[in-house]
């Protein structure tokens, strides 16, 4: 099921449950299973300390739906996996750091 989403700086507009619209970038997309989920982090602030994660429902396309997890397990694994993609995009930053001096 490993399918590539062609994104960049992708926002997403969500309403919580103040009725408040609140401006997401996409972070992250990626697969947990035979699931997609994707990693949304507030568009206002500078310095990231929170995200949100969802499931994806692939529409056709480009197109997709954000759905909420509302089992406590599926969340975790999938926080799980975003943390394990940040200490990856972190792990690689830093040796593409060394290796340009």
């Amino acid at each position: 099921m490993s399918k590539e989403y062609e994104f960049e700086e992708t926002m997403v507009t969500l309403t919580d449950e103040d009725g408040q619209d609140r401006d997401f970038y996409i972070d992250e997309i990626y697969e947990v299973g035979k699931k997609l989920y994707a990693a949304l982090i507030p568009g206002d602030v500078e310095n990231v300390e929170e995200y949100y994660v969802f499931r994806l429902k692939d529409l056709g396309g480009d197109d997709f739906e954000l759905e909420d997890i509302d089992d406590e397990e599926e969340y975790d694994a999938a926080a799980d996996a975003y943390e394990e993609c940040l200490d990856t995009r972190a792990w690689n930053m830093t040796f593409e750091g060394e290796n340009e001096n």
